[in-house]
């Protein structure tokens, strides 16, 4: 059963959301899509067979320096 991981970016900087965009994909496995959500665009919508969102955040916190990135949610897919 697939996973849809949702983070707040806290950014409308392209290139540091694209940073952050590239991490999760790089971490997913068996990626089903990764897109930008909300009126600004800064909300990150991930769904893969498998994703630990927690560790996620914390590469994008560090290597896209998204300090104030968060974790939304994290539910099931059918």
């Amino acid at each position: 059963m697939a996973k849809k991981v949702v983070i707040d970016l806290m950014t409308e900087d392209a290139t540091r959301k694209a940073k952050a965009r590239t991490i999760a994909v790089n971490e997913a496995t068996g990626l089903k899509s990764a897109d930008y959500a909300g009126e600004r665009g800064n909300m990150l919508e991930v769904i893969a067979e498998s994703i630990d969102a927690v560790r996620v955040v914390d590469k994008i916190k560090k290597e896209a320096k998204l300090q104030e990135a968060k974790l939304i949610r994290v539910v099931d897919q059918n």
